[in-house]
């Protein structure tokens, strides 16, 4: 192979590197640009003191967030609950509810969310225990 061939094909492998790079490094935009989800959940029946095995009639989820999304819910859905209403009584606990929302923020666990899903009906429901 001649010098000026080995030098041109060196030029490309070094322009198109670049690019597979940045195609390899691409994140993965979900639906709508949609944001992935940080959190948990679990399935059950009865009721979230006294769960039993789900049934075809009887299905909840629990979920509960955490991160961003949290406390993005947190800081919209305000203001905190009064002391003595809270779940806690922690220096450093706060907490705050809408609906079948419930959200909580602690310094050493930071933001964390929950909510209920009765599968069969479609509604709501509370997602922890307090």
């Amino acid at each position: 192979m001649g010098l000026n061939v080995r030098i041109l094909c060196w030029v490309c492998v070094s322009a198109a590197l670049p690019l597979v790079v940045v195609a390899g490094e691409k994140k993965d935009e979900g639906r709508y640009l949609a944001t992935p989800l940080k959190g948990d959940y679990y399935l059950y029946g009865g009721t979230l003191a006294e769960m039993t095995p789900p049934t075809q009639k009887d299905q909840k989820v629990a979920f509960m967030f955490k991160g961003q999304l949290a406390q993005d819910l947190f800081n919209r859905i305000g203001p905190d609950v009064r002391k003595a209403d809270a779940c806690s009584s922690a220096r450093d606990y706060r907490e705050r509810r809408r609906g079948d929302l419930h959200c909580v923020f602690t310094k050493d666990d930071g933001f964390s969310c929950y909510l209920g899903l009765n599968v069969p009906t479609g509604k709501s429901a509370n997602g922890s225990i307090c």
